[in-house]
């Protein structure tokens, strides 16, 4: 399954928020500058510090192969999992209000040996940070779903991914549709007969063609639950592992054209995420138990703390503010970037100094 970074919400495009009515060539620049900074003040609410906080819980062999999964290449060798009192240290670094904890495991969640601990611990310690898990839904576990309800899980983001059996079946390799269906649907009734306040979203992998049966999947599913999305569709950070090719060849392509002028990556102003085995990375494209993956880590939870970690990244951000994303081995044939809208302003160099990207009337870290 796919991390959520906002994750899983992190690659959700915020629709922009467009001022007032384009007329005369002035006023149609006004207008666009006026949406961009309310985009932007949309997706980086919390200024200098991250909006979100993505912590991969473990990494084991997934039970589907999806085509669009890093686990379709190669599946990790064995199951591993974050150390709790590691986590623990790291929680009690965060700070107390204004983030978001995006969790999930390189594998299916609710089959995560930490994951019931790992949400209680995270209540205990930082109880006002909203939890968000992403599951891809084949397994129904009540004993741990009701787990979750009751240790105060705010958010269940159900990778459903493809609106019909055919397109389910060829894309994750595995035809669970029936069974998914069916489990999302007991999901929803657990959670009102306990009467919880945890939300439920789910959304559709946006490829070309499928905008049909999307509409009769959300025509399903809207008066159920709190949000049904057709999803941007990214390459996971690297052209290299040909993700993209393949899905195309089983007439998956997306239907997001990545800009062919770049701006800098929003998610490492955004987020950064905790892997299993303590090391924090910049963004969604490092692949646990992968070892041909490209990102760098920033350091370990056991050495450094997560401010530390954040003020590191700084590095990456300010390169990416310069236009010199390709410095990075990680971001040149990356298009998550793309997954955003975009919502900066540059200005050309002078004198041999590149040309900068900033943004207008919003707080950023750097």
């Amino acid at each position: 399954m796919k991390p959520v970074t906002l994750a899983k919400t992190i690659l959700r495009p915020i629709k922009r928020a467009l001022v007032g009515k384009r007329g005369s060539a002035g006023h149609e620049q006004d207008s666009e500058t006026a949406g961009k900074i309310a985009y932007a003040k949309g997706v980086l609410w919390n200024g200098v510090t991250p909006t979100d906080f993505s912590i991969g819980l473990g990494a084991a062999p997934c039970n589907h192969t999806c085509l669009f999964c890093p686990q379709s290449v190669e599946k990790p060798s064995r199951a591993v999992w974050l150390d709790l009192d590691l986590l623990r240290k790291v929680l009690e670094e965060l700070p107390e209000e204004k983030l978001r904890l995006n969790i999930s495991s390189y594998s299916e969640t609710v089959a995560a040996a930490n994951l019931l601990p790992s949400v209680r611990l995270m209540k205990e310690v930082r109880p006002k940070l909203p939890v968000i898990m992403a599951s891809n839904g084949t397994l129904f576990r009540e004993e741990v779903i009701e787990g979750l309800i009751d240790a105060g899980l705010d958010h269940y983001s159900y990778s459903f991914d493809a609106a019909n059996r055919r397109d389910y079946a060829a894309m994750m390799q595995h035809d669970d549709f029936d069974k998914v269906w069916r489990n999302l649907d007991r999901l929803v009734e657990l959670r009102n007969r306990k009467k919880s306040q945890m939300k439920i979203t789910t959304h559709i992998m946006h490829f070309k063609g499928v905008e049909s049966d999307f509409e009769k999947f959300r025509a399903y599913w809207e008066p159920k639950l709190d949000g049904v999305v057709l999803r941007r569709v990214g390459n996971w950070g690297a052209d290299e592992l040909g993700l993209m090719k393949g899905l195309a060849g089983k007439g998956f392509v997306s239907a997001h054209e990545t800009p062919q002028q770049r701006f800098p990556c929003n998610s490492i102003f955004m987020s950064m995420k905790l892997q299993y085995d303590g090391n924090y990375f910049p963004c969604v494209a490092a692949i646990p138990a992968f070892d041909r993956h490209l990102v760098p880590p920033l350091g370990n939870a056991r050495d450094i703390t997560w401010m530390e970690a954040w003020k590191r990244l700084g590095a990456m951000r300010r390169a990416h503010l310069e236009g010199r994303w390709d410095e990075y081995e990680c971001c040149r044939t990356c298009n998550i970037w793309s997954m955003w809208d975009d919502m900066w302003f540059k200005k050309d160099g002078r004198g041999g100094v590149p040309g900068r990207f900033h943004l207008k009337g919003v707080e950023h870290a750097e």
